[in-house]
């Protein structure tokens, strides 16, 4: 029939919507971490300048995104208290994670880290059940045995590994296993969008970070502007950067808002096999060892497979706990249409409402909403990019300056 048609021709759009967004999520995803790994290796060596960047841009896109999609507006509340407890360490541990992750590309290759960061749930697990955050399962520890089998296989198969590039690898991924466990732990109660998280979050990381830009890399940014060694070139590709992170942030909302948990669990292993393709033929070229391979196939197949049983099993779960809050004596009839249930509803939202006015009224003097969290984000923006600044401009000499522009000109 005709509406059956109609119904197969919207699936297939769905469809192929949700395909498009996966594959433009994979590919943005991988060439951010390989763009990143070969800005580093050819001789950018600014961390904390490169967050920065990264972080404004962010912020940016959150404002946006929250401004003009409905009801973003609306789901942005979090108290001053809860701003400072909860989110400034999740920001701390996130601009400590990705600082460490990109000092990590200068010594080992992205693949490498790649393949060892597919044994990330590992970690994840274990912090989570003994913060009793999950409960303890037999299939959690044999799923865990089989991906540090993995990432044993991974390393050992590493023909020249550096140590220092190793244990900097290790430490990026156990703050990523602090970040996750916090996003559930500390961020996921403020109940918050993702895209609020990102507006109230990205700001901060850019302040810390800015703060260790002026301590630790200032002096090396305005030594290479005097040199001359920090052409045009330099500023476009940090500008580009920024555009990607902002495509980066921007299809992975899309394809969150499209897809299912499970097909985004699905599309992590296409991630990181495409980290490791463009980064052995782009970044540094090489033909990883059979042994590699294999250790990387067992943890990130089984990670896969795990992570959709668990996915499967909370909904299985929810679906319960609906069906056990569902009504043991069917709705009765009270006259004009209604039922009971439709009265009892309205009583109850009623109710409801009377209590969220209360607490609305005594918490509005200490509740941030977007106005404040919009402040904030330009506050934070404002002063890492003026303390950044301030600390290069304060060592730059203006004679040099001139001197080095004048032979690049010539």
């Amino acid at each position: 029939t005709m509406s059956s048609a109609g119904t197969g021709a919207a699936g297939t759009s769905v469809g192929l919507q949700i395909g498009l967004a996966a594959l433009a999520n994979v590919l943005t995803s991988s060439s951010m971490a390989v763009f990143n790994a070969w800005i580093f290796r050819a001789g950018y060596h600014f961390q904390f300048s490169l967050i920065v960047v990264q972080q404004i841009v962010c912020t940016l896109f959150a404002l946006a995104q929250v401004t003009y999609l409905p009801g973003e507006k609306q789901k942005l509340r979090i108290s001053g208290r809860r701003y400072f407890t909860m989110l400034l360490p999740f920001s701390a541990i996130v601009a400590a994670k990705l600082y460490i992750q990109n000092k990590a590309f200068e010594y080992v290759s992205p693949a490498f880290y790649a393949m060892i960061a597919s044994t990330l749930p590992v970690g994840v697990t274990a912090l989570a059940i003994v913060r009793k955050i999950e409960p303890f399962r037999l299939s959690t520890v044999v799923a865990a045995a089989l991906v540090s089998v993995g990432g044993v296989m991974i390393k050992a198969g590493e023909v020249r590994l550096s140590g220092v590039g190793f244990v900097l690898t290790a430490s990026a991924l156990g703050l990523d296993v602090v970040r996750l466990v916090l996003m559930q732990y500390l961020v996921q109660p403020l109940q918050l969008s993702g895209m609020g998280v990102m507006l109230l979050s990205s700001p901060l990381q850019c302040l810390i970070a800015a703060f260790g830009a002026a301590l630790f890399e200032s002096s090396d940014v305005s030594g290479k502007i005097m040199a001359g060694d920090f052409p045009v070139t330099a500023w476009l590709l940090l500008l580009l950067n920024g555009a990607l992170a902002m495509a980066v942030n921007f299809v992975l909302f899309t394809f969150m808002k499209l897809a299912s948990a499970v097909v985004v669990a699905v599309t992590t292993p296409f991630k990181d096999l495409a980290i490791v393709a463009m980064s052995d033929a782009f970044v540094v070229r090489r033909t990883e060892t059979p042994l590699s391979i294999a250790g990387f196939a067992l943890a990130c197949g089984t990670s896969l497979v795990y992570n959709v049983h668990n996915i499967r099993r909370r909904e299985r779960e929810k679906a319960q706990l609906e069906a056990l809050d569902a009504p043991l004596i069917p709705p009765t009839s009270v006259g004009d249409g209604k039922t009971s249930s439709d009265s009892d509803a309205k009583e109850k939202e009623q109710d409801q409402k009377r209590v969220g006015e209360d607490d609305q009224a005594s918490d509005d003097a200490r509740t941030w909403r977007f106005d404040d969290a919009a402040n904030a984000a330009m506050t934070c923006c404002a002063l890492g990019m003026l303390l950044l600044a301030t600390a290069v401009l304060a060592r730059l000499d203006p004679a040099d300056v001139a001197r080095a522009y004048s032979l690049s000109a010539a």
